[in-house]
Protein backbone atom coordinates (compact mmCIF):
# COMPACT_ATOMS: atom_id res chain seq x y z
CA UNK A 1 0.00 0.00 0.00
CA UNK A 2 1.08 3.46 -0.81
CA UNK A 3 0.55 6.98 1.20
CA UNK A 4 -2.87 7.10 -1.06
CA UNK A 5 -4.14 3.94 0.09
CA UNK A 6 -7.48 5.14 2.44
CA UNK A 7 -7.74 4.06 5.54
CA UNK A 8 -8.16 0.37 6.20
CA UNK A 9 -11.64 -0.41 6.21
CA UNK A 10 -11.94 -4.39 6.56
CA UNK A 11 -14.39 -6.08 5.02
CA UNK A 12 -14.04 -10.05 5.23
CA UNK A 13 -10.75 -8.82 5.75
CA UNK A 14 -9.66 -7.41 2.68
CA UNK A 15 -8.45 -4.16 2.52
CA UNK A 16 -9.96 -1.49 0.50
CA UNK A 17 -7.97 1.22 -1.12
CA UNK A 18 -8.86 4.63 -2.45
CA UNK A 19 -8.13 4.37 -6.35
CA UNK A 20 -9.39 0.66 -6.30
CA UNK A 21 -13.04 2.41 -5.03
CA UNK A 22 -12.47 5.08 -7.54
CA UNK A 23 -11.83 2.89 -10.82
CA UNK A 24 -15.02 0.51 -9.48
CA UNK A 25 -17.21 3.47 -8.67
CA UNK A 26 -16.37 5.02 -12.09
CA UNK A 27 -16.56 1.54 -14.66
CA UNK A 28 -20.15 0.26 -12.01
CA UNK A 29 -21.28 3.13 -11.47
CA UNK A 30 -20.35 6.43 -13.79
CA UNK A 31 -19.93 5.08 -17.30
CA UNK A 32 -23.45 3.06 -17.13
CA UNK A 33 -25.32 6.56 -16.00
CA UNK A 34 -23.37 9.51 -17.28
CA UNK A 35 -25.86 10.11 -20.32
CA UNK A 36 -28.76 9.87 -18.73
CA UNK A 37 -27.27 12.29 -15.73
CA UNK A 38 -26.54 14.63 -18.54
CA UNK A 39 -29.66 14.46 -20.53
CA UNK A 40 -31.90 14.30 -17.38
CA UNK A 41 -32.49 18.20 -17.01
CA UNK A 42 -34.11 18.10 -21.06
CA UNK A 43 -35.46 14.54 -21.10
CA UNK A 44 -37.31 12.12 -19.01
CA UNK A 45 -36.39 8.80 -18.30
CA UNK A 46 -37.66 6.74 -15.07
CA UNK A 47 -35.01 4.72 -13.87
CA UNK A 48 -35.62 3.94 -10.29
CA UNK A 49 -33.38 1.13 -9.39
CA UNK A 50 -31.56 0.54 -12.79
CA UNK A 51 -28.61 1.99 -11.52
CA UNK A 52 -28.50 -0.99 -8.92
CA UNK A 53 -28.43 -3.85 -11.99
CA UNK A 54 -24.58 -2.79 -12.87
CA UNK A 55 -23.43 -2.95 -9.62
CA UNK A 56 -25.16 -6.31 -9.13
CA UNK A 57 -23.72 -7.27 -13.13
CA UNK A 58 -20.34 -6.77 -11.56
CA UNK A 59 -20.18 -8.44 -8.69
CA UNK A 60 -21.65 -12.06 -10.87
CA UNK A 61 -18.78 -11.19 -13.70
CA UNK A 62 -16.39 -10.98 -10.79
CA UNK A 63 -17.13 -14.51 -10.21
CA UNK A 64 -17.11 -15.43 -14.25
CA UNK A 65 -14.34 -15.72 -16.78
CA UNK A 66 -13.46 -12.48 -17.93
CA UNK A 67 -15.18 -13.04 -21.74
CA UNK A 68 -18.19 -13.40 -19.94
CA UNK A 69 -18.01 -9.90 -18.59
CA UNK A 70 -19.62 -8.62 -22.09
CA UNK A 71 -22.98 -10.69 -22.03
CA UNK A 72 -23.47 -9.72 -18.37
CA UNK A 73 -23.31 -5.81 -18.86
CA UNK A 74 -25.02 -6.00 -22.48
CA UNK A 75 -28.01 -8.42 -19.88
CA UNK A 76 -27.92 -5.45 -17.02
CA UNK A 77 -27.88 -2.97 -20.41
CA UNK A 78 -31.09 -4.50 -22.10
CA UNK A 79 -32.65 -4.65 -18.45
CA UNK A 80 -31.91 -1.00 -18.05
CA UNK A 81 -33.78 -0.22 -21.51
CA UNK A 82 -36.67 -2.55 -20.79
CA UNK A 83 -37.37 -0.80 -17.41
CA UNK A 84 -37.14 2.54 -19.13
CA UNK A 85 -39.66 1.33 -22.00
CA UNK A 86 -41.79 -0.15 -19.20
CA UNK A 87 -42.49 2.91 -16.86
CA UNK A 88 -42.65 5.37 -20.15
CA UNK A 89 -46.02 3.30 -21.46
CA UNK A 90 -46.91 2.40 -17.91
CA UNK A 91 -46.55 -1.70 -18.39
CA UNK A 92 -47.00 -3.40 -15.51
CA UNK A 93 -43.96 -6.04 -14.93
CA UNK A 94 -45.52 -8.69 -15.99
CA UNK A 95 -47.58 -7.85 -18.89
CA UNK A 96 -43.60 -5.72 -19.68
CA UNK A 97 -42.30 -9.69 -19.58
CA UNK A 98 -45.15 -11.13 -21.63
CA UNK A 99 -45.04 -7.87 -24.29
CA UNK A 100 -41.43 -9.42 -25.51
CA UNK A 101 -42.66 -12.27 -26.86
CA UNK A 102 -44.40 -9.44 -29.65
CA UNK A 103 -40.84 -7.52 -30.40
CA UNK A 104 -41.10 -9.26 -34.00
CA UNK A 105 -44.26 -7.47 -34.69
CA UNK A 106 -42.75 -4.05 -34.40
CA UNK A 107 -40.31 -2.31 -36.47
CA UNK A 108 -37.68 -0.89 -34.00
CA UNK A 109 -35.14 0.52 -36.67
CA UNK A 110 -38.11 2.67 -37.63
CA UNK A 111 -36.84 4.91 -35.11
CA UNK A 112 -34.06 6.60 -35.11
CA UNK A 113 -33.91 7.99 -31.47
CA UNK A 114 -34.42 4.21 -30.46
CA UNK A 115 -31.03 2.54 -32.63
CA UNK A 116 -29.57 5.50 -31.31
CA UNK A 117 -30.15 4.35 -27.71
CA UNK A 118 -29.58 1.09 -28.13
CA UNK A 119 -26.09 1.69 -29.75
CA UNK A 120 -25.34 3.85 -27.28
CA UNK A 121 -26.57 1.52 -24.25
CA UNK A 122 -24.55 -1.39 -26.11
CA UNK A 123 -21.41 0.71 -26.18
CA UNK A 124 -21.72 1.40 -23.27
CA UNK A 125 -21.99 -1.96 -21.80
CA UNK A 126 -18.99 -3.07 -23.89
CA UNK A 127 -16.98 -0.60 -22.77
CA UNK A 128 -17.98 -1.48 -19.25
CA UNK A 129 -17.11 -4.75 -19.52
CA UNK A 130 -13.69 -3.78 -20.57
CA UNK A 131 -13.08 -1.78 -18.02
CA UNK A 132 -14.13 -3.85 -15.11
CA UNK A 133 -11.85 -6.81 -16.79
CA UNK A 134 -8.68 -4.12 -16.84
CA UNK A 135 -9.21 -3.67 -13.26
CA UNK A 136 -10.52 -6.63 -11.75
CA UNK A 137 -7.22 -6.79 -9.69
CA UNK A 138 -9.28 -3.72 -7.97
CA UNK A 139 -12.02 -6.19 -7.12
CA UNK A 140 -10.83 -7.30 -3.73
CA UNK A 141 -9.19 -3.78 -2.99
CA UNK A 142 -12.27 -1.55 -3.47
CA UNK A 143 -15.11 -0.76 -0.50
CA UNK A 144 -18.33 -1.87 -1.12
CA UNK A 145 -19.77 0.85 0.91
CA UNK A 146 -18.61 3.28 -1.78
CA UNK A 147 -19.57 1.77 -5.00
CA UNK A 148 -22.88 1.17 -2.94
CA UNK A 149 -23.29 4.87 -1.99
CA UNK A 150 -22.59 5.83 -5.18
CA UNK A 151 -24.81 3.64 -6.81
CA UNK A 152 -27.58 5.03 -4.37
CA UNK A 153 -26.74 8.39 -4.84
CA UNK A 154 -28.01 7.79 -8.61
CA UNK A 155 -31.26 6.16 -6.95
CA UNK A 156 -31.91 8.85 -5.36
CA UNK A 157 -31.53 11.46 -7.51
CA UNK A 158 -33.63 9.73 -9.89
CA UNK A 159 -36.17 9.49 -7.35
CA UNK A 160 -36.32 12.98 -6.54
CA UNK A 161 -35.64 14.86 -10.30
CA UNK A 162 -38.55 11.70 -11.97
CA UNK A 163 -40.63 10.89 -8.86
CA UNK A 164 -43.83 13.09 -11.13
CA UNK A 165 -43.54 10.88 -13.65
CA UNK A 166 -43.71 7.45 -11.54
CA UNK A 167 -47.33 6.90 -10.89
CA UNK A 168 -48.92 4.46 -8.19
CA UNK A 169 -52.12 2.74 -9.17
CA UNK A 170 -54.95 5.32 -8.29
CA UNK A 171 -58.74 4.45 -7.02
CA UNK A 172 -60.60 3.31 -10.04
CA UNK A 173 -62.24 5.32 -12.90
CA UNK A 174 -63.51 5.45 -16.17
CA UNK A 175 -65.24 7.51 -18.79
CA UNK A 176 -67.76 4.66 -19.13
CA UNK A 177 -68.85 5.32 -15.57
CA UNK A 178 -68.40 9.06 -15.14
CA UNK A 179 -71.05 9.11 -18.41
CA UNK A 180 -73.11 6.15 -16.71
CA UNK A 181 -73.08 4.62 -19.58
CA UNK A 182 -74.06 1.42 -18.60
CA UNK A 183 -75.42 -1.59 -20.67
CA UNK A 184 -79.05 -1.22 -19.68
CA UNK A 185 -79.15 2.61 -20.62
CA UNK A 186 -77.32 2.16 -23.96
CA UNK A 187 -79.77 -0.28 -24.71
CA UNK A 188 -83.13 1.52 -23.65
CA UNK A 189 -81.78 4.72 -25.49
CA UNK A 190 -81.89 3.08 -29.01
CA UNK A 191 -78.75 5.22 -30.02
CA UNK A 192 -75.74 2.81 -31.47
CA UNK A 193 -72.25 3.71 -29.43
CA UNK A 194 -68.97 4.79 -31.11
CA UNK A 195 -66.23 4.19 -28.74
CA UNK A 196 -63.28 5.53 -30.38
CA UNK A 197 -60.02 4.97 -27.58
CA UNK A 198 -56.95 7.03 -28.53
CA UNK A 199 -53.38 6.05 -28.42
CA UNK A 200 -51.46 8.29 -25.92
CA UNK A 201 -54.14 10.67 -25.56
CA UNK A 202 -53.60 12.34 -22.07
CA UNK A 203 -55.06 15.54 -20.27
CA UNK A 204 -54.07 18.65 -21.85
CA UNK A 205 -52.54 21.09 -18.61
CA UNK A 206 -53.60 24.24 -20.45
CA UNK A 207 -57.08 24.81 -21.95
CA UNK A 208 -55.98 26.29 -25.15
CA UNK A 209 -54.70 23.37 -26.20
CA UNK A 210 -57.12 21.42 -25.56
CA UNK A 211 -59.65 23.67 -27.33
CA UNK A 212 -57.86 22.47 -30.73
CA UNK A 213 -59.31 19.16 -30.65
CA UNK A 214 -62.53 20.12 -28.86
CA UNK A 215 -63.60 23.18 -31.10
CA UNK A 216 -63.91 20.31 -34.14
CA UNK A 217 -66.50 18.36 -32.51
CA UNK A 218 -68.06 21.29 -30.74
CA UNK A 219 -68.81 22.42 -34.84
CA UNK A 220 -71.03 19.18 -34.86
CA UNK A 221 -73.65 20.49 -31.95
CA UNK A 222 -74.80 23.47 -33.89
CA UNK A 223 -77.11 22.20 -36.17
CA UNK A 224 -78.65 20.57 -32.55
CA UNK A 225 -77.83 16.88 -33.66
CA UNK A 226 -75.31 16.50 -30.75
CA UNK A 227 -74.49 17.91 -27.15
CA UNK A 228 -70.87 18.26 -26.14
CA UNK A 229 -69.33 17.22 -22.93
CA UNK A 230 -66.23 16.53 -22.35
CA UNK A 231 -63.80 15.71 -18.98
CA UNK A 232 -60.52 13.71 -17.44
CA UNK A 233 -60.68 10.67 -15.92
CA UNK A 234 -57.88 8.64 -14.48
CA UNK A 235 -55.78 5.84 -15.88
CA UNK A 236 -53.79 2.43 -15.46
CA UNK A 237 -50.99 0.37 -16.95
CA UNK A 238 -51.08 0.38 -21.01
CA UNK A 239 -53.84 0.44 -24.02
CA UNK A 240 -55.01 -2.56 -22.98
CA UNK A 241 -55.20 -1.86 -19.54
CA UNK A 242 -57.78 0.96 -21.10
CA UNK A 243 -59.44 -1.70 -22.50
CA UNK A 244 -60.14 -3.54 -19.19
CA UNK A 245 -60.85 0.11 -17.44
CA UNK A 246 -63.46 1.55 -19.67
CA UNK A 247 -64.68 -1.85 -21.52
CA UNK A 248 -64.58 -4.14 -18.24
CA UNK A 249 -64.62 -1.33 -15.00
CA UNK A 250 -61.44 -2.20 -13.48
CA UNK A 251 -57.99 -1.72 -13.19
CA UNK A 252 -56.46 -4.81 -15.49
CA UNK A 253 -54.48 -5.66 -18.68
CA UNK A 254 -54.82 -7.95 -21.22
CA UNK A 255 -53.51 -10.83 -19.20
CA UNK A 256 -56.73 -10.92 -17.49
CA UNK A 257 -58.76 -11.95 -20.29
CA UNK A 258 -56.62 -15.29 -21.40
CA UNK A 259 -58.72 -17.99 -20.07
CA UNK A 260 -61.42 -19.51 -21.64
CA UNK A 261 -64.48 -18.20 -19.98
CA UNK A 262 -66.46 -15.33 -20.68
CA UNK A 263 -66.31 -12.18 -19.04
CA UNK A 264 -68.39 -9.87 -17.65
CA UNK A 265 -68.12 -6.54 -19.88
CA UNK A 266 -69.84 -4.54 -21.71
CA UNK A 267 -69.83 -5.51 -24.83
CA UNK A 268 -71.11 -8.90 -23.23
CA UNK A 269 -73.60 -7.07 -21.83
CA UNK A 270 -74.91 -5.45 -25.05
CA UNK A 271 -74.87 -8.24 -26.69
CA UNK A 272 -76.94 -10.34 -24.38
CA UNK A 273 -79.49 -7.47 -25.16
CA UNK A 274 -79.47 -7.81 -28.66
CA UNK A 275 -77.15 -5.38 -29.85
CA UNK A 276 -74.40 -5.82 -32.58
CA UNK A 277 -70.71 -5.73 -31.02
CA UNK A 278 -67.49 -4.86 -33.11
CA UNK A 279 -64.46 -3.65 -32.71
CA UNK A 280 -61.63 -2.13 -35.18
CA UNK A 281 -58.11 -2.02 -34.98
CA UNK A 282 -55.32 -1.00 -37.43
CA UNK A 283 -52.84 -3.14 -36.39
CA UNK A 284 -52.15 -6.89 -36.53
CA UNK A 285 -54.90 -9.22 -34.31
CA UNK A 286 -51.35 -11.34 -32.99
CA UNK A 287 -50.29 -8.30 -30.80
CA UNK A 288 -51.57 -8.82 -26.86
CA UNK A 289 -53.49 -11.87 -28.73
CA UNK A 290 -56.80 -9.45 -29.32
CA UNK A 291 -57.75 -11.81 -31.54
CA UNK A 292 -58.02 -14.52 -28.43
CA UNK A 293 -59.42 -11.99 -26.01
CA UNK A 294 -61.93 -9.72 -27.64
CA UNK A 295 -64.27 -12.51 -28.47
CA UNK A 296 -64.14 -13.44 -24.45
CA UNK A 297 -65.14 -9.96 -23.32
CA UNK A 298 -68.39 -10.08 -25.88
CA UNK A 299 -67.17 -8.62 -29.27
CA UNK A 300 -69.15 -10.36 -31.57
CA UNK A 301 -66.59 -9.37 -35.00
CA UNK A 302 -63.22 -7.86 -34.52
CA UNK A 303 -61.69 -6.35 -37.55
CA UNK A 304 -57.77 -6.22 -37.68
CA UNK A 305 -55.18 -4.54 -40.31
CA UNK A 306 -55.14 -8.30 -41.56
CA UNK A 307 -58.96 -8.44 -42.45
CA UNK A 308 -58.83 -4.91 -43.76
CA UNK A 309 -55.54 -5.11 -46.17
CA UNK A 310 -56.98 -8.29 -47.22
CA UNK A 311 -60.20 -6.53 -49.32
CA UNK A 312 -60.16 -6.68 -52.79
CA UNK A 313 -60.20 -3.79 -53.62
CA UNK A 314 -58.96 -2.94 -50.14
CA UNK A 315 -60.67 0.32 -48.38
CA UNK A 316 -57.71 1.08 -46.34
CA UNK A 317 -54.42 0.05 -48.67
CA UNK A 318 -51.80 2.95 -47.15
CA UNK A 319 -49.99 2.38 -43.92
CA UNK A 320 -48.86 5.48 -41.43
CA UNK A 321 -47.18 5.23 -37.98
CA UNK A 322 -43.33 4.16 -37.34
CA UNK A 323 -42.36 1.81 -35.07
CA UNK A 324 -45.77 0.56 -35.35
CA UNK A 325 -46.58 1.31 -38.87
CA UNK A 326 -50.40 -0.36 -39.37
CA UNK A 327 -53.31 1.08 -41.62
CA UNK A 328 -54.18 4.62 -41.14
CA UNK A 329 -56.64 5.64 -38.85
CA UNK A 330 -58.53 8.48 -41.08
CA UNK A 331 -59.32 5.76 -42.91
CA UNK A 332 -60.25 3.16 -40.95
CA UNK A 333 -63.00 5.46 -39.57
CA UNK A 334 -64.66 5.82 -43.40
CA UNK A 335 -64.63 1.87 -42.80
CA UNK A 336 -66.50 2.34 -39.38
CA UNK A 337 -68.99 4.72 -40.52
CA UNK A 338 -70.25 2.22 -43.26
CA UNK A 339 -70.08 -0.30 -40.39
CA UNK A 340 -72.08 1.82 -38.39
CA UNK A 341 -74.64 2.26 -41.31
CA UNK A 342 -74.73 -1.12 -42.64
CA UNK A 343 -78.04 -3.30 -41.13
CA UNK A 344 -79.86 0.32 -39.65
CA UNK A 345 -82.48 -1.26 -37.76
CA UNK A 346 -79.58 -3.03 -35.74
CA UNK A 347 -78.63 -1.20 -32.33
CA UNK A 348 -74.73 -1.56 -32.32
CA UNK A 349 -71.79 -1.06 -30.40
CA UNK A 350 -68.70 -0.20 -32.02
CA UNK A 351 -64.85 0.27 -30.31
CA UNK A 352 -62.36 1.87 -32.47
CA UNK A 353 -59.08 1.41 -31.01
CA UNK A 354 -56.42 3.86 -32.84
CA UNK A 355 -52.52 3.64 -33.53
CA UNK A 356 -50.84 5.80 -35.39
CA UNK A 357 -49.89 8.42 -32.45
CA UNK A 358 -48.31 5.94 -31.24
CA UNK A 359 -44.77 7.01 -29.69
CA UNK A 360 -42.65 7.34 -31.60
CA UNK A 361 -44.77 8.57 -34.40
CA UNK A 362 -44.81 9.83 -37.92
CA UNK A 363 -45.93 13.54 -38.72
CA UNK A 364 -49.17 14.07 -40.47
CA UNK A 365 -48.92 15.15 -44.00
CA UNK A 366 -51.26 18.38 -43.37
CA UNK A 367 -49.46 20.49 -41.02
CA UNK A 368 -53.33 22.25 -40.23
CA UNK A 369 -51.23 23.57 -36.32
CA UNK A 370 -48.62 24.93 -38.37
CA UNK A 371 -46.04 22.87 -36.35
CA UNK A 372 -43.06 23.20 -38.78
CA UNK A 373 -43.71 26.93 -38.94
CA UNK A 374 -42.54 30.29 -37.07
CA UNK A 375 -45.94 30.31 -35.29
CA UNK A 376 -47.07 26.96 -34.66
CA UNK A 377 -50.62 26.57 -32.75
CA UNK A 378 -48.78 24.90 -29.58
CA UNK A 379 -45.00 26.02 -28.41
CA UNK A 380 -43.03 22.05 -28.33
CA UNK A 381 -42.91 20.77 -31.64
CA UNK A 382 -43.40 17.53 -30.14
CA UNK A 383 -46.85 18.15 -28.45
CA UNK A 384 -48.07 20.22 -31.57
CA UNK A 385 -47.50 16.87 -34.04
CA UNK A 386 -49.13 14.48 -31.93
CA UNK A 387 -51.99 17.11 -31.37
CA UNK A 388 -52.06 17.77 -35.30
CA UNK A 389 -52.38 14.18 -35.74
CA UNK A 390 -55.56 13.52 -33.01
CA UNK A 391 -56.74 16.81 -34.92
CA UNK A 392 -56.69 14.65 -38.45
CA UNK A 393 -58.61 11.96 -36.04
CA UNK A 394 -61.10 13.99 -34.71
CA UNK A 395 -62.06 15.73 -37.98
CA UNK A 396 -62.38 11.59 -39.39
CA UNK A 397 -64.56 10.78 -35.76
CA UNK A 398 -66.82 14.44 -37.14
CA UNK A 399 -66.98 13.21 -40.28
CA UNK A 400 -69.33 10.21 -39.01
CA UNK A 401 -70.98 12.22 -36.34
CA UNK A 402 -72.52 14.24 -39.68
CA UNK A 403 -73.04 11.21 -42.02
CA UNK A 404 -76.92 11.72 -42.63
CA UNK A 405 -77.22 8.36 -43.07
CA UNK A 406 -75.92 7.93 -39.58
CA UNK A 407 -78.87 6.44 -36.92
CA UNK A 408 -78.58 8.25 -33.92
CA UNK A 409 -75.17 7.51 -32.45
CA UNK A 410 -73.40 8.48 -29.33
CA UNK A 411 -69.88 9.10 -29.43
CA UNK A 412 -67.27 8.84 -26.91
CA UNK A 413 -63.47 9.74 -27.42
CA UNK A 414 -61.12 9.01 -25.02
CA UNK A 415 -57.49 8.22 -24.40
CA UNK A 416 -55.98 5.34 -23.11
CA UNK A 417 -52.80 6.52 -21.41
CA UNK A 418 -51.17 9.38 -21.08
CA UNK A 419 -49.05 10.60 -23.19
CA UNK A 420 -45.72 8.93 -23.32
CA UNK A 421 -43.14 11.57 -24.03
CA UNK A 422 -39.21 11.88 -23.54
CA UNK A 423 -38.97 15.53 -23.73
CA UNK A 424 -39.35 17.66 -20.33
CA UNK A 425 -40.61 20.44 -21.78
CA UNK A 426 -43.32 18.45 -23.91
CA UNK A 427 -44.24 16.36 -20.55
CA UNK A 428 -45.71 20.33 -19.43
CA UNK A 429 -48.25 20.48 -21.47
CA UNK A 430 -50.02 17.56 -20.20
CA UNK A 431 -51.74 16.90 -16.44
CA UNK A 432 -49.89 13.73 -14.63
CA UNK A 433 -52.57 10.71 -14.20
CA UNK A 434 -54.57 11.59 -16.70
CA UNK A 435 -56.21 11.46 -19.83
CA UNK A 436 -59.23 13.76 -21.59
CA UNK A 437 -62.36 12.36 -23.02
CA UNK A 438 -65.12 13.64 -24.66
CA UNK A 439 -68.72 12.64 -25.73
CA UNK A 440 -70.98 13.88 -28.28
CA UNK A 441 -74.32 12.77 -27.09
CA UNK A 442 -77.39 12.38 -29.90
CA UNK A 443 -80.20 14.72 -29.14
CA UNK A 444 -82.00 12.89 -31.63
CA UNK A 445 -84.39 10.18 -30.75
CA UNK A 446 -83.17 6.01 -30.77
CA UNK A 447 -85.11 3.75 -32.82
CA UNK A 448 -85.31 1.21 -29.46
CA UNK A 449 -86.78 4.38 -27.60
CA UNK A 450 -88.98 5.79 -29.86
CA UNK A 451 -90.74 2.32 -30.13
CA UNK A 452 -90.55 0.95 -26.53
CA UNK A 453 -90.90 2.64 -23.12
CA UNK A 454 -87.24 2.26 -21.30
CA UNK A 455 -87.12 0.07 -18.47
CA UNK A 456 -87.64 1.46 -14.72
CA UNK A 457 -84.39 3.47 -13.65
CA UNK A 458 -82.75 2.22 -17.24
CA UNK A 459 -83.37 5.55 -19.48
CA UNK A 460 -81.25 7.54 -21.27
CA UNK A 461 -80.15 10.77 -19.75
Amino acid sequence: MTAKTSARNVILGIPSSRRASVRLVGTLVVVPNIVFLLAMPFYVAVRTISPLFYVLAGTAAYFLPGWAAYPVFVLAAFLDMALVAMVAFNLPIGDAIDTLGFLATIDVAASALYVALILIMVGMALLMAWLFNRFRSDVPLASPTAVAFAALSVVGLDSAVNQPFAMAKPPFDSAILQNDLTAARIAASGHNVLFVMVEGLGAFADPQDRALLSQILQKETLGGRYQLTSGTTRYSGSTTGAAARELCGHWGSWLDFLGDQLFDCLPRRLSEKGLSTQSFHGYSRDMFLRHHWYPQIGFQRSTFMEDMAADVPSPTPSRCGNVFKGLCDTEIAGVVDAALKADPDTQKFVYFLTLNTHIPYQPSASDRLGCATMAPAIDNRTVCDLTNLWSDLFRSVAVIARDPDLRPTDILIVGDHQTPLWERAARRHFKPGLVDWYLLRSSSQGVAAATTPPASGAGAR
